[in-house]
């Protein structure tokens, strides 16, 4: 019986779902089920793309580029000027960009048209008359830089002072001379903004030099005039440039100290010769300035007194030789005497003329002193007219430097950006690239794919997920049934030829396959079904039952009958779907006598049972032309129900669609449960709704519903 379910088999738990959703990369089975859903537009749009991409390939016209690169010196170093000034690499980074937007400029392409002559090239600008009037010639040079605009790119080579100009075109020639012509237009333009900028700089201080050099002589005319109206002469010696009341004070400073010099050495001789006219010998003492005269008189003294000593020695103190030289020595001692009074009356002369001069220079420099004063009190005023007119010196010296650096820069003006590496013909096209056309294409077309399967995802009403499946029924989710095909099953039964049925491979997939997802779903039956016998109500009459034709209710149905004959249960599985008996013509496709006849009477149960030795399985099909019988009365119903729970533990009956007939709710009295069959992306749920709705008892009456064909 269905009470006594197989526990080793796994079934399908209704929490799995919710479990699943608080996993991480939960949206990934939903994302690869969306995609396998979908794969029909998406590969479609895709392929559509590719042959896009196939056809531009074909119709585009190759273009080719060329690339002239050129170094940009931010220094801007110029052979005839000063040296260059440093700058910082945010300054530098700064110039440089500006530079990059300046090769785009107006001018520029402007210079480019006009050297290229392209304002008649039809490649670039409508072509006028032989007279065109002047808008009309200005309207042709713009549409020429329009369309040279469109054909260049120039960008920057990293954080480098290097810069790129790529050109273009159809034509390799063209190219190469459009990104050669862009780099020579943007130096013309440079070294034309250089000499307009040095003419206006040059003009400018050649207007200001004049006024600075007025002013500047009218500040040292000033400075002059005060110095004569206050008597300050400036005066030039080898210790400079100074003031003449400065250096004449300076040289009476000097004349003072010389002279307080001669006071002091006057006096020094004079008390010299006043110790030497009273000391005991001065005879033999000198002067304390040189007298050759003093001293010849002193040799001839000492001279005479070395002959005295020797004559008295020798001829005694009485001789007249003696007494004679005695003589000799007085008068030189009296030569002496009268020498040593001369110089010391000559030397206090000396200090008398001494402290005179001291005493007249003293006056004299006491008097320079007072003028000084004055001087310097008129000094303050003149430093003030003085740096004044050093400042308008200064300032004229600088104007008229940078006037001369102006007027060199001018007749030498020179770009701060060469041409490092000139533009050459390439050699082959650079678009249409056929990789990135087709991967373009295949993108583009997998998103117009992916477009569309949202598109059709958002409208689509049909059941798609378990939790659509469970708001649209309000019934509990049994488990799906996988689109996959069963396995056959001559390979696990073999085929003894005792049989008539013929059983498809689709009806035994549940039997043959116990790890199979219908296995576990056939599973999940059984055990609703004994959990409403755990509550009193033995589930021993099974209806498979659909929404909706084509939904997969009968294989279903085949499948339950099957795997619960093949578990030694006595199964009998019974086709009530008179208008469509889809199982009759796949088990017993041969005329045989069917559950009219049984209702009716007409027939035994014996008689209308076919049995499938292998799974003993029994099956009563549909009699061919008996529909209308099976709407027999419901006492005949009932005892045919009742015969069959006689004889049978489980009973699986195959219901016909609920829109086309009203069976399965008036089977609701003998039947013990059923199990609704909706199909994966087919059955709408508004429909199911509708349904279910039209039964009061369908909550008590369903066991839960079964998904059919998902793409798991």
């Amino acid at each position: 019986m269905l009470n006594s379910f197989i526990p080793d088999r796994a079934l399908t738990d209704p929490r799995a779902g919710q479990a699943a959703e608080a996993m991480p990369f939960q949206w990934l089975p939903a994302g690869l089920a969306f995609i396998r859903r979908q794969k029909r537009p998406i590969a479609l749009c895709g392929a559509l793309g590719i042959a896009a991409g196939g056809a531009y390939l074909l119709l585009a016209t190759s273009q080719y580029t060329a690339v002239a690169t050129l170094n940009i010196d931010a220094n801007g170093a110029n052979p005839v000027g000063g040296a260059p000034v440093a700058i910082d690499w945010q300054s530098q980074s700064a110039y440089i960009d500006g530079q990059v937007a300046l090769i785009m400029s107006p001018a520029t392409l402007d210079g480019v048209v006009t050297q290229l002559d392209l304002g008649h090239d039809k490649r670039f600008a409508r072509q006028l008359g032989k007279t065109p009037s002047p808008a009309a010639a200005a309207r042709q040079q713009a549409q020429a830089e329009l369309a040279l605009s469109h054909m260049l790119l120039v960008w920057r080579v990293g954080a480098t002072s290097v810069v790129d100009v790529s050109a273009r075109s159809p034509s390799p020639a063209l190219s190469m001379r459009l990104a050669n012509a862009v780099g020579q237009a943007y130096m013309a333009q440079q070294l034309l903004a250089v000499s307009n900028s040095t003419l206006q700089d040059g003009t400018w201080l050649q207007s200001r030099i004049g006024d600075l050099r007025a002013q500047a002589l009218a500040a040292d005319l000033a400075v002059q005039a005060y110095k004569a109206k206050n008597d300050i002469v400036d005066v030039t010696t080898g210790a400079g440039d100074g003031l003449m009341d400065e250096q004449q004070l300076g040289e009476l400073n000097t004349e003072l100290a010389n002279a307080r010099a001669r006071v002091a050495s006057a006096q020094a001789r004079y008390t010299q010769d006043q110790a030497n006219a009273a000391g005991a010998n001065q005879f033999m003492q000198t002067s304390a300035a040189p007298n050759p005269v003093l001293a010849g008189l002193q040799q001839q003294y000492l001279a005479a007194m070395r002959a005295q000593a020797d004559l008295t020695a020798r001829l005694g103190p009485g001789h007249e030789a003696v007494a004679l030289q005695r003589k000799v020595v007085a008068e030189l001692q009296a030569n002496i005497s009268s020498e040593i009074a001369g110089q010391t009356a000559s030397d206090q002369a000396d200090v008398a003329a001494a402290l005179a001069d001291e005493s007249s220079i003293q006056t004299q420099m006491t008097r320079e002193i007072g003028a000084e004063t004055q001087t310097n009190m008129q000094l303050s005023e003149l430093r003030s007219l003085q740096s004044s007119a050093d400042t308008y010196r200064v300032i004229y010296q600088n104007f008229l430097q940078r006037f001369t650096q102006a007027m060199q820069d001018q007749s030498y003006p020179i770009a701060s950006a060469r041409v490092a590496a000139p533009a050459t013909l390439p050699l082959t096209h650079s678009s249409p690239s056929g990789k990135i056309a087709l991967a373009a294409g295949l993108l583009l077309g997998l998103a117009l794919g992916l477009a569309i399967a949202v598109i059709r995802e958002a409208l689509d009403v049909t059941v798609r997920n378990v939790a659509q499946l469970r708001q649209a029924t309000g019934l509990d989710y049994l488990g799906p049934v996988p689109a996959s095909p069963a396995l056959d099953c001559a390979q696990l039964l073999p085929n003894d030829g005792s049989r008539r049925m013929e059983v498809p491979p689709a009806f035994l997939a549940a039997a043959l396959n116990p790890v199979s997802r219908i296995a576990d779903t056939v599973q999940s039956v059984r055990a609703a079904a004994a959990r409403q016998s755990a509550r009193g109500r033995d589930v021993r009459v099974i209806g498979c039952v659909s929404a909706a034709p084509q939904e997969g209710a009968s294989i279903f149905a085949a499948n339950l009958a099957f795997a619960l004959a093949a578990d030694g249960e006595r199964t009998v599985l019974v086709d009530w779907n008179a208008r469509s008996p889809w199982l009759t013509k796949m088990l017993l496709p041969e005329l045989h006598p069917g559950l009219q006849e049984l209702i009716a009477g007409h027939a035994t149960l014996a008689e209308v049972v076919e049995g499938d030795p292998r799974t003993r399985l029994s099956f009563i099909g549909q009699s061919v032309g008996g529909a209308e019988s099976v709407q027999a009365g419901p006492a005949k119903i009932h005892a045919m129900l009742q015969q069959l729970r006689n004889s049978y533990d489980v009973i699986v009956l195959d219901l016909p669609p609920m829109r086309d007939s009203n069976t399965a709710m008036q089977l609701g009295e003998w039947v013990d449960g059923l199990v609704l069959v909706t199909r994966w992306g087919a059955t709408p749920q508004a429909m199911l709704t509708d349904m279910l709705s039209r039964s009061p008892a369908a909550d008590a009456l369903f066991l839960g519903v079964v998904l059919n064909g998902c793409e798991v």
